[in-house]
This record gives C-alpha cells, structure tokens and sequence, in this order.
C-alpha cells in the first residue's frame, strides 16, 4: 500500500513539471506586433508557420453588439480562419489587461493583411465582472491596442492549469501518506 502512494507522488511529480513547462513555454511566447485599434486594415508580416493569437490590449472584456468582426487575407487573398478563443485568456502586459479574443494557423509565411470592420459596434470593457462592467463605460476603439503574438493551442494551456491541480496534490497526498505509512 505505502509503494502505490509513492507510485502516485511520482506521478504528480511528472505531471507537476508537464505542466510547469507548458506555463513557461506560455510565457515565453513572442510578441510580433503591436498597433492602436484607430483605423480598420493593417499590414502584418508573419515569418513563420504556427499558432498566432490577436488581443486586445486594455480591456478585460470585449464584446460585439452587432457586426463587429475580424478578417485576415493572405497576399493572394486567401481568407485565413479567425477562431474566438474559448476561454478568454487575460494576461497582463507593463501594468494592462490583455485579453486574447482570436486565433489562427498559419501554414505559410508572407504578408497579410489584417482588417477590422464595423468598430462602432465593438464592446470593450475595463472588468471581466458582469456585476461590475453594467456600471463602466465602453473604452474607446482608439486607446486599444492589438497585439499580434505567438500561443499555444487551448487545450495545452486548460491541461496545463488541470494537471498543476492533480499534479500539486498527487505530490503531497501522494509522498506524505506513503512516506508517513497514515494507513498502518
């Protein structure tokens, strides 16, 4: 019995550092642009294949009352697939909320264009609380910024949180009744 417990602190050990390194791997993601949300198409270079995200930098919320929407071509206008993250991962950059709203595969590099159409109907919020965004004022189009970054897939970063979970407590329910024999 005392050799199972240890077995599963092993384990939490394992899935512990899995984890861990996801996180690091999270934060450590570049950063390839940054522009104010003021005008609706921007041109964006990506210099290689892989997951990309777009946030929205000064908001903890964001909306769309109406036609709000994104879309990225590629030189030969090639529509690329916008995917609304699920959920909203917030971070924050130099003191601002960041909120990561969509992302997207690129297969190959070059330029493409990013184009924002209908901003006036953009909700953007300062909390994340809908307690207290009923009582704050919509923040301007023009004082958000965008960033365009690296990311990792959903899934990875929700088994990353999961696994820190199981894996803190396999470690210590794990080692400390196998070390301490509690069932003897």
């Amino acid at each position: 019995m005392q050799l199972t417990f240890i077995f599963i602190g092993i384990i939490g050990i394992l899935l512990l550092i899995y984890s861990v390194r996801i996180l690091i791997k999270s934060s450590k993601n570049k950063q390839l642009a940054e522009f104010n949300l003021d005008c609706e198409t921007k041109q964006i270079e990506l210099n290689s294949n892989g997951l990309y995200s777009l946030c929205f930098l000064g908001a903890g919320f964001v909306g769309n009352q109406g036609k709000f929407k994104a879309e990225l071509k590629s030189e030969n206008g090639n529509l690329i697939k916008l995917n609304k993250t699920f959920p909203n991962y917030r971070f924050r950059q130099n003191g601002t909320i960041g909120l990561e709203y969509w992302n997207f595969e690129i297969n190959k590099k070059g330029k493409y264009t990013l184009t924002f159409k209908n901003l006036t109907d953009l909700i953007a919020k300062k909390s994340m609380l809908s307690s207290k965004r009923r009582f704050q004022n919509n923040i301007k189009t023009d004082s958000i910024k965008i960033l365009l970054k690296e990311t990792i897939p959903t899934k990875n970063r929700i088994f990353s949180i999961v696994g820190l979970v199981i894996g803190i407590n396999a470690l210590i329910w794990g080692i400390l009744i196998g070390l301490t024999n509690a069932f003897e």
